[in-house]
Protein backbone atom coordinates (compact mmCIF):
# COMPACT_ATOMS: atom_id res chain seq x y z
CA UNK A 1 0.00 0.00 0.00
CA UNK A 2 3.11 2.34 -0.99
CA UNK A 3 1.36 5.92 -1.43
CA UNK A 4 2.96 7.09 -4.25
CA UNK A 5 2.59 3.34 -6.23
CA UNK A 6 -1.61 3.67 -5.84
CA UNK A 7 -1.86 7.60 -6.75
CA UNK A 8 1.58 7.75 -8.87
CA UNK A 9 2.77 10.37 -6.76
CA UNK A 10 5.83 10.10 -4.70
CA UNK A 11 5.94 11.68 -1.13
CA UNK A 12 8.81 11.73 1.26
CA UNK A 13 9.14 10.78 4.22
CA UNK A 14 9.98 14.56 5.01
CA UNK A 15 6.86 15.54 3.67
CA UNK A 16 4.64 12.80 5.60
CA UNK A 17 6.13 14.10 8.70
CA UNK A 18 5.89 17.62 8.26
CA UNK A 19 2.11 16.99 6.72
CA UNK A 20 1.75 15.41 10.72
CA UNK A 21 3.73 18.18 12.71
CA UNK A 22 1.80 20.34 10.61
CA UNK A 23 4.82 22.01 9.30
CA UNK A 24 3.40 22.70 5.85
CA UNK A 25 2.31 25.56 3.95
CA UNK A 26 -1.71 25.80 4.13
CA UNK A 27 -1.66 25.30 0.21
CA UNK A 28 0.81 22.41 0.18
CA UNK A 29 -1.66 21.16 3.20
CA UNK A 30 -4.45 21.75 0.84
CA UNK A 31 -3.09 19.62 -1.38
CA UNK A 32 -2.15 16.35 0.38
CA UNK A 33 -4.84 16.01 2.78
CA UNK A 34 -6.93 14.34 -0.03
CA UNK A 35 -4.53 12.06 -1.25
CA UNK A 36 -3.93 11.25 2.47
CA UNK A 37 -7.29 10.29 3.91
CA UNK A 38 -7.62 8.40 0.73
CA UNK A 39 -4.64 6.68 1.19
CA UNK A 40 -5.50 5.94 4.68
CA UNK A 41 -9.37 4.87 4.03
CA UNK A 42 -8.32 2.21 1.80
CA UNK A 43 -5.32 1.11 4.28
CA UNK A 44 -8.24 0.64 6.78
CA UNK A 45 -10.49 -0.92 4.44
CA UNK A 46 -8.14 -3.52 2.73
CA UNK A 47 -7.44 -4.97 6.50
CA UNK A 48 -3.72 -4.86 6.47
CA UNK A 49 -3.16 -6.00 9.64
CA UNK A 50 0.52 -6.12 11.69
CA UNK A 51 0.66 -9.32 10.61
CA UNK A 52 1.76 -8.69 6.86
CA UNK A 53 3.95 -6.39 8.01
CA UNK A 54 5.43 -9.20 10.31
CA UNK A 55 5.42 -10.86 6.79
CA UNK A 56 7.48 -8.24 4.87
CA UNK A 57 9.71 -7.88 8.13
CA UNK A 58 9.87 -11.33 8.29
CA UNK A 59 11.60 -11.83 4.58
CA UNK A 60 14.20 -8.94 5.38
CA UNK A 61 17.62 -9.21 7.01
CA UNK A 62 17.79 -11.49 9.87
CA UNK A 63 19.55 -9.95 12.70
CA UNK A 64 22.30 -12.80 14.18
CA UNK A 65 21.75 -13.90 17.76
CA UNK A 66 24.03 -11.33 20.08
CA UNK A 67 27.22 -13.10 21.58
CA UNK A 68 27.98 -13.78 24.80
CA UNK A 69 31.25 -15.16 26.16
CA UNK A 70 32.36 -16.89 29.37
CA UNK A 71 34.36 -15.41 32.17
CA UNK A 72 37.16 -17.67 31.41
CA UNK A 73 36.91 -17.44 28.06
CA UNK A 74 36.76 -13.68 28.06
CA UNK A 75 40.01 -13.56 30.73
CA UNK A 76 42.11 -15.95 28.11
CA UNK A 77 41.28 -13.09 25.05
CA UNK A 78 42.14 -10.22 27.50
CA UNK A 79 45.79 -12.21 28.01
CA UNK A 80 46.18 -13.10 24.86
CA UNK A 81 45.22 -9.41 23.43
CA UNK A 82 47.73 -7.76 26.50
CA UNK A 83 50.76 -9.95 24.57
CA UNK A 84 49.50 -9.68 21.16
CA UNK A 85 47.42 -6.88 20.63
CA UNK A 86 47.09 -7.16 16.84
CA UNK A 87 46.96 -10.51 15.99
CA UNK A 88 47.38 -12.05 12.43
CA UNK A 89 44.27 -14.18 10.42
CA UNK A 90 46.02 -17.29 11.71
CA UNK A 91 46.69 -16.57 15.27
CA UNK A 92 42.28 -15.54 15.17
CA UNK A 93 41.74 -18.97 14.02
CA UNK A 94 43.77 -20.83 16.24
CA UNK A 95 42.26 -18.86 19.24
CA UNK A 96 38.93 -19.63 18.24
CA UNK A 97 39.47 -23.15 18.20
CA UNK A 98 41.35 -23.56 20.88
CA UNK A 99 38.47 -21.54 22.71
CA UNK A 100 35.55 -23.22 20.98
CA UNK A 101 34.62 -19.43 19.36
CA UNK A 102 33.24 -18.47 15.66
CA UNK A 103 36.31 -16.69 14.21
CA UNK A 104 33.91 -13.61 13.77
CA UNK A 105 33.68 -13.83 17.75
CA UNK A 106 37.27 -13.57 18.27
Amino acid sequence: LALGNLYGSVFSQTTICRFEALQLSFKNMCKLRPLLGKWLREADSSGCAPSGIDKVTAAGRKRKKRTSIEVGVKGALEMHFNRHNKPNAQIICQLAETLGLEKEVV
